[in-house]
């Protein structure tokens, strides 16, 4: 269907040079013979002595360059090397082509066409179609209807990885996704949530050497084996270009598992290890550091600034890539998912989240000390699982006593599993 003209320059700066030049005595236009191209006219006079029609040897280069779908058109190819075709096929087609629906009928059409009729090759094994950012008034954002919200403004408050947060969790892949501010705080917030969580580690990770293997306690198996399955949803996410599922699985984790539950339990240990003892100090540092490397690498693709701002200060010698962006995907370590850490670990928390959430019912800081803990776990095996991790409940929760009983008590119900006096 390629019945119509195609302008194929235009009058811009940067571009692919049309490579013709002008006799700058007579005004013979010589174009490029295919065996001196790639060339660029501005920089190199055409491969003959003398112009053919006057014998003069001025040249004049051609200033406009190729439109810009003459470049895009071919980018597939270009990007894998082309035209040295040595090793081209490593990256050749591309995995994904990424294509707004505006633009289906143009760049993802024209890649296709050109390659094709160049190589007889498609370019892309699969095109991820987005959709259109919308404004407050529903409309698809732009200039001409004063609908948009000016990138700098957005960026010069919350900077570019909260807006990705944005663009990656507005929507599922292909739907059209309207601007929301609010979003892009959360982002800003959950940044500022990481940030300090990475600070904190790195004061209490001075003196860490990074080991492969550690004897680690119920709550350092539960996080890193939540963690192992985290890896596996966000990589079937991305691999699926669900974006949103994605960067939801990774803040959610990160705000509420990492930050909010286990960074605040293991705190005692590493404030105290000559109460706590040195082991479980190095326990909650070995967790405490290979989730936060892991959690990096995940939100790498998504906010690649401040992944590479803490990486740089807390992993780039140990780990000795010079940049987090070109580590290994983490692959699944099966040997840490622990069904039943996970299962008692969910117990433990939940009964320390009751505590500290009748605390701040009763406008009781969460740091000031409680003279008497009773818990009553329901049954034997309850009172168990809660006795392995006595002393992260008492450090948490700054317990001066603490009394675990097998029965069932008259106090608040924690997920159906204990009651919490």
């Amino acid at each position: 269907s390629l019945d119509w003209d195609w302008v194929i320059s235009r009058q811009r700066v940067f571009g692919t040079s049309i490579p013709i030049w002008y006799c700058n005595k007579c005004g013979k236009t010589i174009l490029a013979d295919e065996k001196w191209v790639p060339i660029d006219p501005k920089l190199t006079k055409p491969k003959m002595s003398k112009c053919p029609k006057c014998g003069h040897n001025d040249f004049i280069a051609e200033k406009d360059v190729l439109d810009t779908w003459m470049d895009s058109s071919i980018s597939c190819a270009v990007h894998a090397g082309w035209p040295d075709k040595s090793d081209w096929h490593r990256l050749f087609p591309a995995d994904i082509h990424p294509s707004g629906t505006d633009i289906i009928r143009t760049w993802a059409y024209y890649l296709m066409v050109r390659h094709l009729a160049l190589f007889n090759e498609k370019p892309y094994k699969s095109c991820l179609i987005n959709g259109m950012v919308l404004g407050q008034d529903g409309r698809k954002m732009s200039k001409s209807l004063g609908n948009y919200v000016a990138t700098p403004e957005v960026f010069s408050k919350y900077g570019a990885d909260a807006s990705r947060q944005w663009a990656a969790g507005g929507g599922a892949t292909g739907s059209d996704i309207p601007f929301r501010l609010p979003e892009v705080e959360y982002g800003w917030r959950f940044l500022i949530k990481l940030w300090n969580a990475s600070r904190f580690a790195c004061m209490l990770l001075k003196d860490y050497e990074p080991k492969k293997k550690m004897k680690l306690e119920l709550l350092d198996k539960w996080l890193l084996s939540k963690l192992e399955r985290v890896t596996a949803d966000v990589t079937i996410a991305l691999e699926n270009c669900q974006f949103n599922t994605a960067i939801e699985t990774i803040r959610n984790f990160t705000w509420h598992l990492f930050c909010d539950f286990y960074v605040e339990a293991i705190k005692h240990r590493l404030y105290r290890p000559e109460e706590y003892g040195e082991k479980k100090r190095k326990a909650a540092q070995f967790a405490l550091y290979i989730a936060i490397y892991r959690i990096l690498q995940l939100l790498a693709p998504i906010t690649p600034h401040i992944t590479e701002e803490i990486y740089q200060h807390m992993y780039v010698e140990d780990m000795k890539y010079k940049s987090i962006h070109i580590t290994s995907w983490p692959t699944l370590e099966a040997e840490r998912i622990d069904d039943e850490a996970e299962k008692y670990g969910d117990l433990i928390m939940a009964v320390m989240g009751s505590i500290r959430k009748e605390k701040s019912e009763r406008k009781i800081s969460l740091n000031a000390p409680i003279k008497k803990l009773t818990i009553y776990g329901g049954s034997t095996k309850g009172a168990h699982i809660l006795e392995m991790a006595k002393e992260d409940i008492v450090g948490t929760l700054k317990a001066e006593k603490i009394e675990i009983l097998p029965e069932k008590g008259e106090g608040k119900e924690v997920e159906g599993y204990s009651n919490v006096h």
